[in-house]
């Protein structure tokens, strides 16, 4: 019988030292509803690349004789890269360089004879029959200095071939060969990445094609430098759907990125075409997600906290659009609001938005 009013004796002390929750007076801070116009924000990921980046390779078939650059290195627009073995290539040039020297010593003999010829016709003393012959003559050597002249510009761009040039300023980011192996025409040798211009290749859902403006400004966010904010522009948008994600590119231009590398992992802040009408927005510290999905809030009046059921529309900067269960000048809390009850009194400690 003791125990039993020990028992007792012990709950009834419990519950005077503890009080129903309901009863506490919790501090919060709220906040005022104020309709505003949107800037939705969607957050995209992507990799940058480089604008130009390209495997190089050679045009014709051949030996390699001398490498120029290495893994790493930065080269030059115009900077020789690779040599292939040309002898063969030069001999033949050497000799399309004589034969054109021959054809064009028979086209001056035969501008000489049809000149001798003219001035002896006009005195009548030369046939008109040996005259058209001479002038025959002439128009088949210029015939075979023009054949001449081809070959020697197609033997002098086949020893081009033989070696490979950077076509733009870049870094040698793998060399493929090595002196004395045999390539083909086609086949990689070289990988040049350029840094100079760096894109943001991302791929926004479809429904905001219309929302993106092209040549907008965009904040950009690297993994490596989280410190920093870089700036980009919005170069084009792709008005093509990819059928298995239902997005189109969306490519940025980074601006000052010289000092970035290819393969980064970035992400984007897309800025989409503000609203024309007003939305009632709140923080969105007070929305508090319900087990079954929905939403609420709770609207302090006259000091005490009321539960408000809300849909909420897009999400942007901290801050949720309300579409139905709010109105304008209301006082939502966006702070103390974890624990609180519908119908439980509060102590506003702060009004923020209070004019």
């Amino acid at each position: 019988m003791n125990s039993y009013k020990f028992y007792w004796c012990c709950l009834l002390l419990c519950f005077s030292v503890f009080p129903s929750t309901a009863k506490q007076v919790v501090n919060v801070v709220v906040d005022q509803v104020k309709p505003q116009q949107l800037t939705p924000i969607v957050t995209l990921t992507g990799s940058l690349k480089a604008q130009r980046h390209a495997n190089l390779s050679v045009l014709t078939d051949g030996i390699v004789t001398h490498i120029y650059a290495e893994t790493g290195e930065k080269v030059q627009q115009g900077e020789a890269l690779l040599n292939l073995d040309s002898a063969l290539v030069k001999a033949q040039l050497q000799a399309n360089k004589a034969a054109l020297a021959r054809e064009q010593v028979a086209v001056d003999n035969a501008q000489r004879r049809l000149t001798e010829a003219q001035s002896l016709f006009d005195k009548k003393l030369f046939a008109q029959t040996e005259l058209a012959d001479r002038e025959t003559a002439l128009n088949s050597a210029k015939a075979s200095l023009l054949e001449a002249q081809a070959n020697q510009f197609y033997q002098q761009q086949l020893l081009n071939h033989h070696q490979l040039l950077a076509p733009f300023n870049g870094i040698i980011a793998e060399r493929m060969v090595d002196v004395g192996e045999w390539v083909t025409r086609g086949q990689s040798v070289f990988e040049l990445v350029s840094n100079e211009q760096l894109w943001l290749d991302l791929y926004m859902p479809q429904e905001h094609f219309n929302g993106v403006d092209v040549n907008s400004t965009v904040k950009v966010y690297l993994s490596s430098k989280p410190e920093k904010t870089f700036s980009a522009t919005v170069v084009t948008k792709v008005p093509v759907v990819n059928t298995n994600n239902r997005s189109f590119l969306l490519r940025l231009a980074l601006d000052n990125a010289s000092d970035l590398q290819v393969g980064l992992s970035a992400s984007a802040d897309i800025p989409l075409v503000q609203s024309a009408q007003e939305s009632v927005v709140i923080e969105r510290d007070a929305l508090l997600r319900h087990p079954d999905g929905g939403f609420s809030v709770f609207i302090e009046h006259d000091g005490v906290a009321h539960r408000q059921n809300v849909k909420i529309g897009a999400r942007m900067n901290g801050k949720v659009e309300i579409t139905q269960g709010l109105k304008a000048e209301q006082w939502v809390v966006t702070q103390g609001n974890e624990l609180l009850q519908d119908g439980q009194s509060v102590n506003v400690v702060s009004r923020l938005g209070e004019k």
